[in-house]
């Protein structure tokens, strides 16, 4: 037998894998459930031991996996740290058998080898899911069992139902492989003997799967699963202790999905129903999506996925807001044809679906249905309500945390733009200010050293001298007129062609860009004119594509700079998209800052972006700077429509 061992611990690994290997197994090691995803569909294993916390996907969530892509390996879960919620999650997932850590080898050789025995009876054709599903009795009968290997031991049935029956054994129980069960069966009937295999064990009881029974076994255990059905009413934990459970889990968490996921389970203890769904009303209230379930069939999942308000069972309920309850489900007069159709089919009988309102308003519906009688009872229906009760609290409260933290973030983000408009403003008129006193020394350094170029005295050494101050002094001089112009100068609108501006710009970098080797690709949508000074809208244009051009210049690889311009319902867009190092993650904060440039010392100003950036502003416009997923820059420019685009 194949079992695939997930453990994330090395040590451990090795220990289930000579330990394994000791019983005649061929144990499969892999750490992760990624990798044991990519395993099970290539190698097939007989079985998988399975470790509940794993880094990356945990083991919770590849049962689940496991489940909706219909894999049926048994699995057997183990954990040192899992909660017995946690622990009945598993099983209730399909796993065979839950196993803490400590793991006792012994008992995992126990599982694995009933594992292995079941695999290779009549038996494994009745897949995990139709045992579950069948119909179940509360009833208490004394047992006894003996095992193949002559050990004996005795114990009270828990439930019993046509396939198994869940025991309660008086001791320790010492038995190996199959056993020989003997039911007391009740009003002096004669005791019924069957062949069982012990398939799970949660630590207080045994869940016995049978083996190869007789058509008169099967008749005998349906008769007393339909007597006791009707006139015992398994145990179940008081309502109270439910509804703590699920307001716990309301006052703890804002996590809707945990909350829902909660009540779910709690529910199931208290009602012994089989099947349950819960819908969230759409934000525009015109239909129901399924937000959680517990046992629906694939059919069932797809019928119920998306119901439209005031139609069906379960959009009427949303609708009028008011609690149904069917013993025979399929006789209902709301049921659309299909549905019908398939809860025939499915078996559903008792069926009770109750609002989930908060303030008045309906958020969504509950909905439980069953398999066997008796009918949900008033005191069932009460819970149901007080639980859906619960749950529009939790919504409501999640709703309002949600529209809370989005507020939060556009004052934030408002404040952030008044910080940087009051920035820009006072660095400007600081510009204007210092741009006039400097300028006039600027000019008397230039002259002075274009005078001393034309002297025949000045030495080549001096000559190379007066030419760095020269280039230097004209540096300062640019950077002094783009403060000028960032500070004095308003946008004189008028309707600007974005992409009539983009191509002027690339038509004015075509042959820069052709010997720097870069791949020029565009794409323009069909959009209005923005409102804006083309000459200021032309400067940002080009200095974003100069600065992919130089972002691109010493990366190796294909060069390639795109640019799109697309229109939305409020602006038009323009993406110019390099493939160059990209914007490390420190330096993507301050790329619009002024005098930031990564460029060495005396090739930047690190003025472009922040004047663009200023221009922008100018224009009730939005410019960012992304990192792309696929690797270089991406620079996003939003900008309005004018008023005569409109």
């Amino acid at each position: 037998m194949r079992v695939l061992v997930v453990e994330d611990e090395q040590p451990l690994c090795q220990v289930f894998g000579e330990f394994f290997r000791g019983l005649g197994y061929q144990p499969v090691m892999t750490h992760t459930a990624e990798a044991a995803l990519k395993t099970l569909e290539s190698e097939r294993p007989d079985a998988v031991l399975l470790d509940i916390y794993l880094p990356g996907m945990s083991g919770l969530e590849f049962l689940k996996l496991m489940a909706n892509r219909g894999v049926s390996v048994p699995v057997v879960a183990i954990s040192g740290i899992a909660t017995e919620a946690q622990a009945r999650e598993c099983l209730q997932l399909g796993a065979v058998d839950f196993v803490g850590k400590p793991v006792l080898l012994e008992r995992l050789g126990e599982t694995f080898a009933s594992i292995e025995r079941r695999a290779g009876t009549p038996a494994a054709a009745l897949r995990s899911h139709d045992r579950r599903r069948a119909t179940r009795a509360a009833v208490s009968l004394p047992v006894w069992a003996r095992g193949a290997d002559g050990t004996e031991w005795e114990g009270t049935t828990i439930d019993v139902s046509a396939v198994g029956a869940r025991i309660r054994p008086d001791g320790e129980v010492r038995t190996r492989g199959p056993v020989r069960l003997t039911l007391a069966l009740p009003d002096g009937q004669e005791p019924l003997e069957i062949a069982a295999v012990l398939a799970r064990h949660d630590g207080r009881t045994y869940a016995c799967d049978f083996l190869e029974a007789t058509e008169a076994q099967r008749a005998r255990l349906r008769g007393l699963v339909t007597r006791f059905t009707w006139i015992d009413v398994p145990r179940r934990e008081p309502h109270v202790r439910i509804l703590h459970t699920i307001a716990q889990a309301t006052g703890g968490t804002l996590d809707v999905d945990r909350v829902l996921d909660t009540a779910l389970d709690a529910l199931t203890h208290v009602t012994g129903h089989e099947l349950s769904s819960l819908h969230l009303l759409s934000p525009d209230g015109t239909t129901l999506r399924l937000h959680g379930e517990r046992g629906l069939s694939p059919r069932l999942r797809d019928l119920n996925r998306v119901l439209r308000v005031g139609e069906g069972l379960i959009g009427t309920v949303a609708a009028t807001g008011t609690t149904v309850e069917h013993a025979e489900v399929s006789l209902a007069a709301e049921l659309l044809p299909a549905a019908r159709a398939l809860v025939g089919e499915e078996g559903v009988r008792g069926f009770v679906c109750v609002p989930i309102r908060s303030r008045g308003r309906i958020l969504g519906t509950l909905s439980l249905g069953r398999r066997r009688p008796p009918p949900f009872s008033e005191d069932e229906i009460e819970l149901v309500e007080a639980t859906a009760s619960q749950l529009g609290l939790a919504l409501e409260n999640a709703q309002l945390y949600e529209a809370t933290r989005r507020q939060l973030e556009g004052l934030r983000h408002t404040e952030d733009q008044l910080a940087e408009r009051d920035r820009l403003s006072t660095l400007g008129k600081l510009a204007t200010g210092v741009a006039h006193e400097i300028n006039t020394p600027l000019s008397l350094i230039l002259g002075q050293a274009e005078l001393l170029m034309t002297r025949d005295a000045v030495s080549p050494e001096g000559v190379e001298r007066v030419r760095a101050i020269i280039e230097e002094t004209s540096r300062a001089a640019r950077l002094l007129q783009g403060l000028l112009e960032l500070g004095q100068r308003r946008p004189e609108r008028q309707p600007c062609s974005l992409e009539h501006q983009v191509k002027a710009v690339l038509e004015l970098k075509d042959c820069d860009l052709r010997r720097a080797g870069i791949e020029v690709v565009t794409s323009f949508s069909p959009v209005a004119p923005v409102w804006g000074d083309e000459d200021q809208i032309r400067q940002v244009l080009l200095n974003l594509v100069q600065n992919a051009q130089q972002a691109m210049a010493g990366h190796a690889g294909r060069r390639v700079l795109t640019v799109r311009v697309r229109g939305s319902q409020e602006s038009v867009r323009v993406e110019v998209l390099d493939t160059g190092p990209g914007i490390p993650p420190a330096i993507l904060p301050r790329v619009f800052d002024a005098f930031f440039t990564t460029k060495p010392a005396g090739e930047g100003s690190g003025l472009g972006l922040w004047l663009s950036y200023g221009i922008v502003e100018q224009h009730d416009g939005w410019l960012r700077a992304e990192t792309r997923p696929e690797g270089g820059a991406a620079f996003i420019l939003d900008l309005p429509y004018g008023r005569r685009a409109r």
